[in-house]
């Protein structure tokens, strides 16, 4: 059996500007057991992100259900998401001109899966993420953020030769899918290029189902656990909107890795060796030269 569990809330940089939560999601499951999720973040400059957010993972969401569940033999699973993409797109414009507004007013990102426990095909649209966790433990990045530039977020507006719609190769034993503000947390830019770039013992408590123990008697309150953390201290640099969408396959655990891939990374060396590519000339002659030595030249903060 598929199950999940959802977290929206709104981030605190969003409390001081009163502005109120931009992110949406959406979670069905079907009559056949396979689960849509979908989640959506309004992009913060738009005046009405958060109604086109609203409208993207509701219409994506039903139109693939609808879809699925009209057809006796196996369906078209890319073709089912690329019609709910284009139908959510649509329906944005649609509200845009019905509200007498621009409609670089409404833009948004959209990441939506449907999982049957073991298989995932996705559509993804802006700089939000799906993750996999593969029968044999292996925790794998389903898509990777569209930002221009490494800056600008593109939008769902950006049309479907920008989405990314395929269908994910393994066996996954759980899914998870998020706006940035969670998403980065778990590819801090230390990880990059690393072996594993997936800060593996933070999102091992939100996908591993070996640590969560979820049931479908217990999956309220794996939820609940993980919406405190994410409320917590440990938790406290997300400023953006939080949200989070987690499928589980109770039936089939993940296998276990070496204990090595679970363990906290080496903070103090990623960053003396993110130093050192960044900013060369302070290590020219290194002597006894340290990281505090080189925190104290940068003008920034560049720890995780």
């Amino acid at each position: 059996m598929v199950l999940f569990y959802d977290y929206t809330s709104i981030g605190s940089s969003h409390m001081e500007k009163v502005v109120g939560n931009q992110d949406s999601i959406k979670t069905e499951r079907l009559e056949n057991g396979t689960v849509i999720a979908a989640v959506a973040d309004g992009v913060g400059s738009c005046k009405y992100s958060d109604i086109a957010s609203s409208i993207a993972v509701e219409t994506s969401v039903r139109v693939c259900s609808e879809e699925i569940m009209s057809v006796s033999d196996a369906p078209d699973l890319l073709h089912i998401i690329q019609k709910a993409f284009s139908y959510a797109e649509q329906e944005i414009d649609k509200r845009s001109l019905s509200d007498g507004n621009l409609i670089i007013e409404y833009d948004t990102t959209l990441s939506l899966v449907i999982y049957d426990g073991k298989n995932v095909a996705y559509g993804h649209s802006g700089d939000g993420g799906i993750v996999g966790l593969s029968s044999d433990g292996d925790y794998m990045k389903i898509t990777e953020p569209q930002k221009k530039e490494n800056v600008y977020v593109i939008p769902l507006r950006a049309g479907k030769d920008t989405w990314i719609i395929n269908k994910a190769e393994g066996n996954f034993t759980s899914v998870l899918l998020a706006t940035d503000g969670v998403y980065d947390v778990f590819f801090p830019y230390l990880l990059k290029g690393q072996p594993v770039e997936i800060y593996v013992p933070l999102i091992r408590y939100f996908m591993d189902n070996n640590v969560m123990g979820a049931s479908p008697e217990t999956i309220e309150l794996v939820g609940k656990e993980r919406e405190k953390f994410l409320n917590g201290e440990g938790c406290a640099s997300i400023t953006d909107d939080k949200s989070i969408i987690v499928l589980i396959n109770d039936k089939v655990l993940p296998e276990l890795k070496e204990d090595s891939y679970y363990i906290e990374p080496d903070w103090d060396t990623l960053q003396m060796e993110w130093n050192k590519k960044a900013y060369p000339h302070l290590y020219k002659d290194e002597g006894n030269f340290t990281t505090a030595d080189a925190d104290s030249e940068l003008s920034h903060d560049t720890k995780p």
